[in-house]
């Protein structure tokens, strides 16, 4: 088993490759009771279309198919589900669906052991047919109608459906209606046959646990199961253009105030010879530090009553950076203008980010207090690095304010869309 030391924070990460499969990443603390664990699989709502390493031609399924899987998934062989069996330990369990994976995870106090064996089992173990299928179209067309109603979420799919031409992020999750009718359990064991399967998961556990107790127990439950031959499936890959779709949308919905996403679309090809690790923390720290909660602009806005809200994000997709800033305003048209003349002068002083850097840190250190906070931490590093950063706290205090001035200088804000929710004319 190998120790992955965290530099300067005095924390360890165990990891094996549990008969070199799956990955198995724990964090032992002895002062919590309780165990977190979370169980990945690389697929989410936007892989529609793969190809497997015995094929040439890709496999086209519908939208929504891995939310639909995760739905599935729960049913046990007997007609109960796994949140039957995990309510007999007072145990909580639970799994979403995201745009590039899926998780279950589950939180217990109690029998550890049987707990973590029955996560293993009831994602590794099939039990789909056409009857089931069938009734589940029916309860998840009805969350997605619910969902897809909401103010935010509906600014959410248009605003991304305004930045990209081929990627699917503007795509629901749970796919629209025809697309859950369409579905079929052909397209179910397609991809649950080839995407779900250890080499293409991995496991976290963090919690008061033994870290061999743990790579003992997923190495015996992996080798009682029958595992089809891996077939390495891969996605297929869109090529998406720096323009973004639409500059600027208005749309009306169930709000009080306006609420606006402001995004600029940044070709990566523009940051090479970065460190990456380092390039995703600068940004991280540009958009904090310009329209963050201790920004100047945020404090000239609730200063002058403009804005309810404002928070701001950057999110690195596909051959793009996404920097994105959300509000919430009585006056979306004088907000706009002050935040697309801030994107025009990003800037980065010695003495923020400092303060900035600090904080940071400061974070990074309490969350080794919440079992959730880092396995959730851990789940992250595995999506966008492969692994684990040992070093974390050592790439940020290697930051200097001229890198990050060397950065914002090669930014180019010209690609920026704005989505205006408006609330609905009387």
């Amino acid at each position: 088993m190998k120790e992955i030391e965290l530099k300067g924070l005095k924390e360890t990460i165990y990891f094996e490759k549990v008969l070199n499969q799956m990955p198995v990443y724990i964090w032992k603390n002895e002062k919590v009771n309780g165990v977190f664990s979370a169980l990945c699989v690389h697929y989410g709502s936007i892989n529609q279309e793969f190809k497997l390493s015995d094929k040439k031609k890709y496999y086209k399924v519908p939208s929504g198919i891995a939310h639909f899987i995760e739905h599935l998934d729960f049913y046990e062989p007997d007609g109960t589900t796994a949140t039957d069996f995990y309510a007999k330990y007072g145990s909580e369990v639970n799994a979403f669906t995201t745009f590039d994976y899926t998780c279950y995870h589950l939180y217990a106090t109690d029998a550890i052991k049987e707990n973590l064996n029955h996560l293993l089992d009831f994602v590794l173990t099939p039990n789909f047919n056409k009857k089931m299928v069938n009734k589940e179209k029916n309860i998840i067309i009805e969350e997605l109608l619910m969902d897809q109603d909401l103010p935010d979420t509906k600014l959410f799919y248009t605003h991304y459906q305004n930045l990209f031409h081929k990627y699917k992020y503007g795509e629901f999750i749970t796919g629209k209606k025809e697309d859950v009718e369409n579905t079929t359990i052909e397209d179910i064991e397609l991809v649950y046959d080839n995407f779900y399967h250890p080499k293409n998961m991995f496991m976290v556990v963090t919690g008061n646990v033994n870290p061999y107790d743990i790579v003992k127990l997923v190495e015996e439950n992996l080798k009682k199961k029958k595992l089809p031959a891996y077939k390495n499936p891969k996605p297929k890959k869109y090529r998406e253009e720096v323009k973004v779709v639409e500059p600027y949308t208005e749309l009306e919905g169930n709000v009080e105030n306006a609420k606006v996403k402001i995004s600029v679309k940044v070709p990566m090809n523009l940051f090479k010879n970065i460190d990456e690790v380092e390039l995703r923390l600068m940004f991280s720290l540009i958009m904090n530090s310009n329209f963050g909660p201790t920004s100047d602009l945020k404090e000239d806005l609730m200063e002058n009553e403009l804005i309810n809200y404002m928070g701001a994000s950057r999110s690195f997709i596909g051959d793009y950076l996404i920097m994105t800033v959300t509000i919430e305003t009585k006056y979306p048209k004088e907000v706009i203008k002050e935040i697309k003349e801030q994107f025009k002068k990003l800037e980065m002083t010695e003495k923020d980010l400092k303060r900035k850097v600090n904080s940071n840190i400061a974070t990074m250190v309490l969350r080794y207090d919440d079992i959730m906070g880092v396995n959730n931490t851990i789940q992250d590093e595995v999506l966008t690095y492969g692994t684990i950063v040992d070093n974390l706290k050592e790439h940020l205090e290697n930051i200097t304010v001229e890198d990050v001035n060397r950065v914002i200088k090669k930014i180019d804000v010209k690609n920026m869309a704005v989505t205006v929710l408006n609330p609905i004319k009387k």
